[in-house]
């Protein structure tokens, strides 16, 4: 689809960083999803907006969504990470999903 017909962007599609990262994580297995995941939710908290908040809060942000429309929804830790992400202002956006792919590099 070119440019000018893509009327529709996802939130991680507005960085090319951060859209090469879920690019490369939509392709792992389950358990390299979860590893990459579990890996930098610590990473992620301990920034702002998160490193203001208590854990109740922060995990009530990332599942308040009910419906599993996308990859990373039908994995709780994946979901859990892809909306912290989400959530996360952009400069954080584009450094965890740099941390992101050199992580996914290193298990291959």
């Amino acid at each position: 689809m070119s440019e000018e017909n893509k009327t529709f962007a996802r939130w991680y599609e507005k960085d090319p960083v951060v859209a090469k990262c879920f690019e490369i994580m939509e392709q792992l297995d389950d358990r390299k999803k979860r590893q990459t995941a579990t890996f930098l939710m610590n990473e992620i908290i301990s920034r702002p907006p998160y490193s203001d908040m208590i854990p109740d809060e922060i995990f009530h942000l990332a599942t308040s969504e009910e419906q599993k429309r996308r990859w990373y929804d039908y994995d709780e830790v994946s979901r859990i990470f892809a909306e912290l992400l989400r959530h996360s202002p952009d400069k954080t956006k584009k450094e965890i999903s740099i941390k992101a792919i050199t992580f996914i590099e290193d298990l291959k």
